[in-house]
């Protein structure tokens, strides 16, 4: 049943890149398909990261999770992501979104009429990826193609919200769901399969000790404050609470965060437990679910232990869905 599922992790791009190129080796090296990183505007940039990571490895592959369609022109964005596509073998996976607050704010972006910007971003990727010209982009003769790097460049949609995810069934190859409560997942994933049965990277959070559910719980401000209206409500949180701790989160201070995602918001917000109870729930959602490739968003600060405890519970995952 599992034999081609992926597995993999997601990283937030606050560290230093050797600790980040590490995570990717060493997630290569515990036998991990994939290795997705974030995009969250002045922290890290990920294809910078990426590119390096494609030398250290030989076989993960290398996703944006995700970039979006405001900070840079989108045919750069994929003229960038075919160069890391050709360096590592074929091996790049472009994930795009709206954006959030913590990408965009920073620059004093708002996500203007984002469903029209992603579907323009994929079009555009689309004719870079093919050397076509299309309304805002005109390829020159020593652009970067497929049919150079010789592997077509994989698209993926990631989105909370029903038009996105609808609009990736259309177009992309794929969506990351991921920065959402488990109980959105079933609701997430049917849109994202309402035109064509595209792939589904499906990226719950988890803490498996004391410290990283600490350490996660003022960051799950960020995943509410732009969840529906329908979500919040689940919680009982208002978006002017959120608003309020994400603002003083921004500037330091996450003593609001902490106090609104208390326990019982936290266990709804991610999966809390040991190696074998998460093992269990993951293999739980893959049999809900029938994602293409199931991972693990790990914030913590030893980033070292969590990929360990992830490895062992995809391991205890496979060992619940039959697969010796």
């Amino acid at each position: 049943m599992t034999a081609e599922l992926r597995t993999g992790l997601w990283v937030f791009p606050d560290r230093p890149v050797g600790e980040l190129l590490q995570a990717v080796l060493d997630s290569e090296r515990q036998g991990l398909d994939e290795f997705w990183l974030g995009d969250e505007g002045p922290a890290r940039e990920p294809f910078s990261v990426l590119a390096a990571a494609s030398v250290v490895t030989d076989r993960i592959r290398l996703c944006t999770g995700v970039t979006n369609p405001y900070l840079r022109h989108p045919a750069l964005t994929a003229s960038t992501a075919l160069t890391i596509h050709e360096f590592s073998g074929g091996r790049m996976v472009l994930g795009v979104g709206a954006g959030g607050d913590m990408s965009l704010q920073p620059f004093g972006i708002d996500a203007v009429d984002p469903v029209s910007r992603v579907r323009s971003f994929v079009e555009i990727a689309r004719s870079v990826a093919q050397r076509r010209a299309c309304d805002e982009y005109k390829p020159p003769s020593y652009a970067i193609d497929e049919n150079l790097v010789g592997s077509r460049l994989t698209v993926f949609v990631g989105s909370r919200s029903e038009k996105l995810n609808r609009l990736a069934s259309e177009v992309a190859d794929g969506v990351f769901v991921a920065g959402m409560p488990p109980f959105r997942f079933g609701e997430v994933i049917g849109w994202a399969r309402s035109r064509r049965p595209i792939d589904v990277a499906l990226y719950p959070s988890a803490a498996f000790s004391d410290e990283a559910i600490e350490y996660n719980r003022p960051q799950m401000i960020w995943g509410l404050l732009n969840a529906p209206q329908a979500a919040r409500d689940r919680l009982g949180v208002s978006a002017e609470e959120l608003q309020q701790a994400a603002d003083e989160l921004r500037s330091g201070d996450d003593s609001r965060a902490r106090s609104l995602i208390t326990d019982r918001r936290l266990g709804e917000l991610i999966l809390v437990g040991s190696v074998e109870e998460i093992g269990c729930r993951l293999a739980a959602l893959v049999q809900s679910h029938e994602p293409s490739s199931i991972g693990l968003a790990l914030t913590q600060a030893d980033l070292s232990e969590g990929i360990d405890c992830a490895v062992a519970a995809f391991q205890v995952m496979r060992r619940e869905l039959g697969d010796n």
